[in-house]
């Protein structure tokens, strides 16, 4: 006779139902984690956030992009201050004297020898490039004593001797310890200037806008021009705002960009302030007149337990 085709069946085995409770387990331990790091304090673009200060003021900022974690929700979130806080140069001359050398020759920025002559451009006028400037280092020191190469933004460096914030306590001494770990570190490719490579590599925490991210503006609805605060204006030893703003009867007032001006070894872009429809005007680098409008990257869960701290505090 021909054997039967029936086959046997297959049996569960006791080892088979641990493995599958253990990765119901895993599941499970995943999502809860996934949810414990998943922020409760929810923005939109183009929402206001107070976060840090600026010489005891509070900073407001603007929510100009979000970053998506692989569950569609808002895991980072880029800031940009909604005014700008301060006039500062971008660079300080390194020569230590404004168009000097060291010899005390002049080198004016309209001479034929010095648009030659890009090492003594940026010697005698600062740099453009972003990585080695000024402004990059003050906006990223925590210290009350900020450690500078060279001479530093001092007042001798200006342009007109004036706004030196070399003896002023790094921008990120306004902000609390939980909220200096909610900034995250930002890595940016940025053009370099005519004495540098094409494109120079930094790790911001605190940084300047380059002439792409301006089309975030537009995404997230939230206008390119800005004002400066009371407080800017005030400490401002320049009164460019008044001289280049209100007297032709505008609001806002050109802020500092980190990129800089191709075959230029001194020049970078800045946000204009809508005198012409040219959206970008080139700036000195030393030129200490003109705005500063940082940005930064924060952590949304770190900066939603802030909120619900500062929450706490307020209802005690």
């Amino acid at each position: 006779m021909g054997q039967s085709g029936k086959k046997g069946k297959k049996h569960i085995k006791p080892a088979d139902f641990v493995y599958l409770g253990a990765v119901a387990l895993m599941i499970v331990l995943a999502v809860r984690y996934e949810h414990g790091n998943t922020a409760d304090y929810e923005v939109a673009l183009g929402d206001e956030v107070t976060f840090g200060s600026y010489l005891n003021e509070p900073i407001t900022w603007r929510v100009l992009k979000l970053h998506e974690d692989r569950f569609g929700r808002a895991s980072k979130a880029v800031l940009v201050s909604s005014e700008i806080l301060a006039m500062k140069a971008f660079d300080a001359a390194p020569s230590g004297k404004y168009a000097y050398d060291d010899d005390g020759v002049i080198w004016r920025i309209s001479d034929e020898k010095t648009l030659e002559n890009l090492a003594m451009q940026e010697y005698t006028h600062g740099t453009n490039d972003w990585s080695r400037s000024d402004i990059r280092t003050w906006l990223n020191s925590d210290r009350e004593n900020v450690v500078y190469e060279g001479k530093g933004p001092v007042k001798k460096a200006m342009f007109g001797e004036k706004n030196a914030y070399f003896s002023e306590r790094g921008f990120l001494c306004g902000f609390t310890k939980e909220e200096q770990d909610a900034i995250v570190p930002t890595h940016h490719l940025t053009k370099g200037g005519a004495l540098t490579e094409e494109t120079v590599e930094t790790d911001d925490l605190v940084y300047l806008l380059s002439r792409n991210e301006l089309e975030w503006f537009y995404d997230a609805n939230i206008s390119v021009y800005a004002q400066p605060t009371q407080q800017a204006v005030e400490r401002d030893e320049t009164g460019s705002y008044r001289v280049l703003s209100l007297e032709f009867g505008l609001e806002p007032f050109v802020w500092r960009l980190r990129e800089p001006v191709e075959g230029s070894a001194c020049k970078s872009y800045a946000v204009n302030n809508g005198y012409s429809d040219k959206l970008l005007i080139e700036c000195i680098a030393a030129v200490e007149s003109y705005g500063i409008r940082p940005a930064i990257t924060v952590d949304m869960k770190k900066l939603s337990d802030i909120r619900k701290e500062q929450l706490r505090i307020l209802q005690e």
